[in-house]
């Protein structure tokens, strides 16, 4: 991140004093990040602390000044406070005036992730960035979840489509088997128009030959008041 001051890229010269705490702000505000917290007493292991946020990342910065340095293992407390802070936050630094610059190892703090700011009168300057990591895994884990709600969204998808299907071919059998009922109830009338057609059918024919047999001329079995009587001979000739 770029330093403020003369010299520095992206800086610019200040006309007038500054708090450490504002000049630490500062540098951060090309990145997005802006002042969300602000503490100056109580802070173990430091002067003042900061809290910046971009949005989605917490940066927490612990400042020393000069008489806080000037107590003897003021740096090491300083460490030891700031990892502590990164279970907290997604970034931790800690910001010293520029003369104590040599007092902290580099590598020492980019190792455990910290960042480092030096300041003075002129502006402020990121030395070494902070390891940003907590909201890293944040955001993999919420991709992870992305991901798991985007396969959900599939298999609902694909589950409505089968559901979809079965009610279309349930809509066809039942479109069948309704077809089928009107079928065999026209069956099951004509049928019983048949059966009764049959039956009188059947009465008529049982019934013919009583009529002829006794209509026959000349028959023996006659009753004795048709004999001779001329309707015998007429419906004989009918046959």
């Amino acid at each position: 991140m770029n330093g403020i001051g003369i010299g520095w890229r992206g800086g610019y010269i200040l006309h007038r004093r500054f708090k450490p705490e504002d000049l630490v702000a500062a540098i951060y505000e090309e990145e997005g990040f802006y002042e969300v917290e602000r503490r100056e007493e109580g802070i173990l292991g430091a002067s003042s602390r900061i809290i910046l946020s971009d949005g989605r990342r917490e940066l927490a910065v612990n400042i020393l000044d000069e008489d806080a340095l000037m107590i003897h293992g003021a740096i090491h407390d300083a460490l030891l406070q700031a990892e502590k802070l990164k279970e907290k936050y997604s970034g931790v630094s800690i910001a010293i005036p520029r003369r104590f610059r040599r007092a902290v190892d580099d590598g020492v703090l980019s190792m455990h992730g910290l960042g480092l700011i030096v300041y003075d009168m002129m502006g402020a300057e990121e030395v070494v960035p902070p390891k940003f990591t907590e909201r890293v895994e944040v955001m993999e884990d919420s991709d992870a979840v992305m991901e798991e709600k985007l396969v959900s969204i599939e298999e609902i998808v694909k589950i409505r489509s089968d559901i979809g299907r079965i009610l279309r071919a349930l809509e066809e059998l039942e479109a069948r088997l309704d077809r089928l009922e009107r079928a065999q109830r026209s069956l099951e009338i004509r049928m019983n128009r048949i059966e009764r057609r049959s039956s009188r059918a059947e009465v008529k024919v049982r019934e013919a030959p009583k009529i002829r047999e006794q209509v026959k001329p000349n028959s023996k079995k006659l009753p004795s008041y048709l004999v001779d009587n001329p309707w015998i001979d007429i419906l004989s000739r009918r046959e």
